[in-house]
């Protein structure tokens, strides 16, 4: 009812943040495909101005199973221009995952994980996508095709809703997040670089963090 919303509502806050990256950003790669056309990627992608980091998964540290949202849409990641876009995305346990294929090439989708319902190797010819249900996991859940060996992807899953993934400008924000005191776990999976960071919600208000990481693994 709305009366429970609105107590909902007063005893949650909200975490905002922006990850920067200071260090030097590595040349990026270039992989040459069967009909000449170059693709650049690199695994550090930084916003030139401002210096924020793209695709730090944001997820908080709560032991608390939150139910799936039933009506929530699928999770979507698009394979175009030979690349999963997004590269990164974080996902509640019981959302799907929506794997597209928008190129006029075949494409596959494999996934890599201790659990047998995260591990699955599947043909996603164009204009047939193919969704999937993770399980919550601690790692990131690496993302490949095995027709093209350059193109990757990673899957957060946790069993709540608090999480998020930095954008272009290295800046995230996550909603409704339960008041009181927290850890809040950033990983870039490209580099497998973490970090957990102490932060309190207040109800109403929102928290902001600020990281600058120098170094990357």
């Amino acid at each position: 009812c709305l009366r429970t919303a609105t107590k909902l509502a007063a005893q949650t806050g909200a975490i905002t943040g922006t990850i920067r990256y200071t260090g030097e950003v590595p040349p990026s790669q270039r992989a040459l495909l069967t009909d000449g056309q170059v693709i650049l990627h690199n695994d550090i992608v930084v916003d030139a101005k401002t210096k924020g980091l793209r695709d730090v998964a944001v997820m908080l540290d709560f032991a608390e199973k939150v139910p799936a949202d039933e009506k929530a849409k699928p999770v979507l990641i698009d394979q175009r221009d030979m690349l999963f876009m997004p590269r990164v995305i974080s996902v509640q346990e019981g959302q799907a995952v929506r794997f597209e294929n928008n190129d006029l090439y075949n494409h596959g989708v494999s996934a890599t994980s201790i659990l047998a319902d995260n591990t699955f190797n599947v043909i996603t010819p164009a204009g047939r996508p193919y969704e999937h249900k993770f399980k919550a996991q601690k790692n990131p859940i690496p993302i490949g095709c095995a027709l093209h060996t350059w193109m990757r992807a990673y899957v957060i899953v946790a069993a709540h809703p608090y999480h998020a993934v930095t954008g272009a400008d290295g800046k995230f924000r996550i909603e409704r997040v339960p008041a009181g005191k927290h850890a809040l776990l950033l990983v870039h999976p490209d580099t497998n670089h973490r970090e957990t960071v102490s932060i309190e919600v207040q109800a109403g208000k929102s928290a902001e963090i600020a990281v600058d990481w120098k170094k990357l693994k």
